[in-house]
């Protein structure tokens, strides 16, 4: 009988993560309001302020326990004009996130074990009138065996 890993849903830690962290820092002073945090956009009329979404692109497996997983972020706010609060929110969500004690601070449900890469954070284009930061991060994770 073989061992089968789930992997570890990396959306649900670094939602949870993110309203952590949003929730007990002090938060750059451009960003008032409602923070929509979630792996989806969201479809309420009027959208959120802000929005932070989080997405895993997947990884290959390592080990019988242990994988890669790439995990990109995106930050919503402001206006196309107006691209400081998602420029500065985008760079304090990259420093939490490649953080090399992200594996000890990241609580107790944190599947992280290592960054093994990052890019951005930087604009990408955006269809509504708001600025969209884009960043990636790549991380050594650990999954959890079943049964």
């Amino acid at each position: 009988m073989g061992t089968e890993v789930l992997p570890p849903d990396l959306e649900v830690w670094a939602t949870g993560y993110a309203r952590h962290i949003l929730g007990t820092r002090a938060l750059p002073a451009e960003i008032s309001g409602e923070i929509h945090i979630g792996n989806k956009e969201p479809t309420v009329d009027p959208f959120p302020p802000t929005a932070v979404l989080f997405r895993d692109d997947g990884g290959g497996r390592s080990s019988i326990l242990t994988g890669t997983r790439s995990m990109g972020v995106s930050v919503l706010a402001g206006t196309r004009l107006y691209d400081v609060p998602a420029r500065n929110l985008a760079r304090m969500l990259f420093a939490v996130f490649t953080d090399e004690s992200l594996p000890i601070l990241g609580g107790p449900a944190c599947p992280v074990v290592a960054i093994t890469d990052f890019s951005g954070p930087y604009s990408v284009s955006e269809t509504q009138d708001r600025t969209r930061m884009y960043f990636t991060v790549e991380y050594t994770v650990v999954g959890t065996p079943v049964g």
